[in-house]
């Protein structure tokens, strides 16, 4: 036996993969996605399964840009802390590594606007959806 999705079921996916780009705050959108999730008053296991890979993006793609800042920084409290102690070679290379992790959170932050907009494009067409690169911490 198929599973119906209805209209409804659709509209309400979309509309939970809007909340965290209407609202771009790190652990506030995560919140909202949870909260929007528990507080539906319609479940399916079309919405269920598209809410769980909602939030496990929102954390994943979150933790991957919290890598990177921290990575930025510690290469840069490195080039600026001991510029004596490093190679010539270290010191040239570190403002690119440096742009290089600036880079990345721009890609991963666009990744992460593309992918829900194609989320929202499955969830509309009765598809179900999974992320690509991320964490499953809700299964």
């Amino acid at each position: 036996m198929q599973e119906v999705i209805t209209t409804k079921d659709r509209l309400m996916v979309a509309f939970g993969y809007l909340l965290p780009m209407i609202f771009p705050l790190s652990l506030l959108n995560i919140v909202i996605t949870v909260v929007y999730w528990y507080v539906a008053p319609y479940q399916s296991p079309f919405f269920d399964h598209h809410m769980k890979e909602n939030i496990n993006a929102q954390i994943s793609y979150q933790l991957y840009i919290l890598v990177s800042f921290v990575l930025f920084f510690v290469f840069g409290l490195i080039g600026t802390s001991y510029p004596g102690a490093m190679p010539d070679v270290f010191q040239v290379m570190l403002p690119l590594a440096t742009f290089g992790f600036i880079g990345i959170i721009a890609l991963i932050i666009l990744f992460w606007w593309v992918i829900f907009v194609i989320a929202i494009i499955a969830s509309i067409a009765k598809k179900y959806f999974s992320f690509p690169l991320i964490i499953r911490f809700i299964r």
